[in-house]
């Protein structure tokens, strides 16, 4: 008997995040980064001795040619979908005794398929949203492809997993407050799965170390600098005399502030020698593509490696296995992968490496 698979598309999610919107509930802007990220997972996604139950039109059928065996269910609505249509069609996935869910999405399609499942049955997550701080979604699209083959083939673990989301209004002014909404069943192997989202508190005194050494020693007058989100670097820019949006983009030219909460195509317009400045997520240890996803593709393609500079208390890098980038572009990841030197005090360092990359490059799925 071959297992069903659940697949389900949430075409909305993460359509916030270039534009620097932190969140999509309150936006009716389809992704268009979705359709590629969905053709990354099915490019590896197993196809022999499964069936796959998937949603209508955009929100999964559209994606599914004769190289699968699929049945397609119903929803709600064809053009319009709403959270309504993530829980009905979950509910029509355990009608029909699905054996795991895997959808496309961020927090909020995560946590609206929960509310449904419970346990029942394990959820895994491709990451298209802006928020993905619980603890059920792969690193990449390809990460969850390789997940779901390991769980067909008996050699992945099921495992516990928050499902965690923050409310969007206050996260938009900057007031972080991340809610628990349960524990899901999810499913593991290797460190293709991305660890649930963990808040580190800061030692003040390390904090000013990092800051000084940045500013002594890093920042040229005659240079852009992007200073990504969270408060390790926004403690850099305080010690610059300014006080920003610790979940904002900024642009500094050498020490003077240019613009503040930037978005995709602000980033596009920067000219000259960029640098850019970023501190990893605690415990999931994103560097690129979570809460920075202003920093897109093509801004990235302007910025050398070498150029990349990474500050982190030690508590927060205590947390972390290893640094996972997600830019939406794979073969950027893999320009990125390889060993970082993390600055963790003045002149202090450690070395930390990128996670397995397991992207395939623009050629590999076309």
């Amino acid at each position: 008997m071959p297992k069903k698979i659940g697949f389900l598309v949430n075409p909305i999610a993460g359509s916030g995040g270039r534009i620097g919107h932190k969140g999509s509930d309150d936006l009716y802007i389809e992704n268009p980064e979705t359709p590629l990220k969905i053709k990354r997972f099915l490019s590896l996604a197993p196809k022999k001795e499964v069936e796959y139950i998937v949603a209508e039109n955009k929100m999964g059928e559209i994606y599914f040619n004769n190289n699968f065996k699929f049945t397609i269910i119903k929803t709600l609505n064809k053009e319009k979908t709403t959270r309504e249509d993530t829980k009905y069609v979950t509910k029509r996935f355990l009608e029909l005794k699905c054996d795991i869910i895997v959808f496309a999405g961020g927090d909020g399609t995560a946590r609206d398929i929960y509310s449904v499942v419970d346990q029942k049955i394990p959820i895994l997550g491709i990451p298209t949203g802006v928020k993905m701080h619980s603890g059920v979604f792969a690193n990449t699209p390809e990460a969850a492809a390789i997940i779901l083959t390991k769980y067909i083939n008996n050699q992945a673990s099921l495992t516990d997993a928050e499902i965690l989301d923050v409310d969007e209004e206050e996260y938009r002014k900057g007031r972080y407050e991340v809610r628990l909404y349960g524990i899901a069943k999810t499913v593991t192997f290797g460190n293709y799965l991305t660890p649930s989202k963990e808040e580190i508190t800061s030692n003040e005194e390390e904090l000013e170390a990092i800051a000084e050494y940045v500013i002594d020693n890093l920042i040229r007058d005659n240079e852009y600098y992007i200073f990504g989100s969270g408060s390790t670097v926004k403690y850099i820019l305080k010690k610059l005399g300014y006080k920003t949006n610790f979940l904002a983009i900024d642009i500094t030219y050498g020490k003077k502030l240019v613009k503040t909460s930037v978005n995709y195509y602000d980033l596009l317009n920067l000219t000259g020698e960029l640098n850019l400045i970023l501190t990893p997520i605690g415990k999931q240890g994103f560097l690129i593509g979570r809460g920075n996803q202003e920093i897109g593709p093509e801004v990235l393609q302007k910025i050398r490696r070498d150029k990349i500079i990474i500050v982190s208390t030690r508590s927060k890098l205590n947390t972390i296995d290893c640094l996972r980038i997600d830019s939406g572009n794979p073969l950027l990841d893999r320009k990125f992968q390889g060993i970082y030197k993390v600055i963790v005090g003045y002149g202090e360092f450690i070395a930390i490496k990128t996670c397995d990359n397991t992207s395939v490059v623009d050629n590999d799925i076309t």
